[in-house]
């Protein structure tokens, strides 16, 4: 009896260790293969969905597919999008892909009008001399093939590209297609961010600022803007990219301590090329910045004489000294981000003029949110 009772006792251990391994084995079995939807087999692959960073459980037969989905990596089998230039999108991705001009047009368009809602007191994101163009993998590597393209924006889904024409700029952003409606408005957000750089950095603070503290602040507006929307998934996306070497992160510490304002002032004017883990506090860092004062422009572009308060909002001049751009809007002159009153007919409308361009200016009603594009009367 003495030795019958021991034996008893060693068992219940490996009884329930095999109990654990069988319920286990039911539920691998009960599973299906993520990709193809049918039973594993001997054998189970477990990958991850770049979209998701979900594992996921594939069969062996899907393993060996020789196509996979180029956003979130996952092997495709059946219901799948094919792409002129090689590349794959699975049911999912496919659904919300971007893939024609003017649909990408309006979607920037729309994305432009939330981030002028988000950082009409620091930022003011061109409209007019923008152009938007959707192009393949192919068209995307060749923008970075060629000589002096060093300060192309080299995100891997899109690219911007800015030029002086005469006395004003001109961008062309281009966006690679495919990309799912939430990657795109995040990618659209970062190239937007270039043309605001290009178009209000000195020559000198472009020469000085570390390239990876650049598409770091593209980031950091692009994950600003997601996070105004509640789209996590997107954030955590931003902050898996590692092609900014840490810059992102450090930025959103400083704009969460310091303020967004410090962070484009320290764009703007910085002494340092990148923010340092060990001291974020140099972000207030910052030389000089030019003085608010009014001064003479240097040649009018165009000129009118104020009058009586008309009965609208309407664009009597602007001048062009430099950099330096002013716009006589009924009888109050504005420089670019700045809110002041003017008079309309016999009462007073608070305004922020966001943009100034050669011949029209865009223009907020302070309260309302209503953006207005006051051009030259005929």
């Amino acid at each position: 009896m003495p030795f019958k009772a021991k034996t008893t006792g060693c068992l219940w251990p490996w009884l329930a260790l095999a109990a654990l391994l069988w319920a286990e084995g039911f539920t691998i079995a009960q599973d299906r293969c993520a990709v193809c939807g049918g039973p594993f087999g001997l054998t189970i692959y477990t990958i991850v969905d770049k979209s998701t960073m979900e594992k996921k459980h594939i069969c062996h037969d899907c393993f060996l597919l020789p196509r996979v989905c180029f956003f979130c990596g996952m092997p495709v089998k059946d219901d799948y999008t094919s792409l002129p230039d090689g590349r794959f999108l699975c049911a999912r991705d496919a659904k919300t892909a971007v893939l024609e001009e003017n649909q990408a047009n309006e979607i920037c368009r729309q994305t432009r009008e939330s981030l002028d809602r988000l950082f009409c007191r620091f930022l003011a994101f061109p409209s007019t001399n923008l152009s938007v163009a959707v192009i393949d993998r192919v068209q995307l590597e060749e923008l970075f093939k060629f000589a002096g393209r060093d300060r192309v924006c080299p995100n891997v889904w899109g690219c911007a590209e800015s030029q002086v024409r005469g006395n004003h700029f001109e961008h062309s952003v281009s966006l690679l297609s495919g990309l799912p409606l939430a990657v795109f408005r995040a990618t659209c957000a970062h190239e937007l961010t270039h043309t605001w750089i290009n178009e209000n950095l000195s020559p000198q603070r472009k020469r000085t600022l570390g390239r990876d503290a650049e598409e770091g602040f593209c980031e950091l507006v692009s994950f600003l803007l997601m996070s105004s929307e509640s789209d996590e998934s997107q954030q955590q996306q931003i902050l898996r990219n590692a092609y900014t070497r840490g810059q992102i992160q450090l930025l959103i510490d400083a704009e969460k301590q310091y303020g967004f304002s410090d962070v484009v002032d320290w764009m703007k004017y910085g002494l340092d090329d990148r923010l340092r883990s060990e001291d974020l506090s140099r972000i207030r860092r910052v030389e000089a910045a030019p003085s608010k004062e009014r001064v003479a422009p240097a040649f009018p572009v165009y000129a009118a004489q104020a009058t009586a308060a008309p009965d609208t909002l309407q664009l009597k001049g602007i001048s062009w000294a430099r950099n330096h751009r002013l716009a006589l809007i009924n009888d109050r002159t504005f420089e670019v981000q700045e809110k002041g009153t003017v008079h309309v007919g016999h009462t007073n409308v608070v305004i922020r003029c966001l943009a100034i361009e050669e011949d029209s200016v865009r223009i907020q009603i302070v309260g309302s949110g209503q953006q207005q594009e006051l051009r030259f009367k005929e």
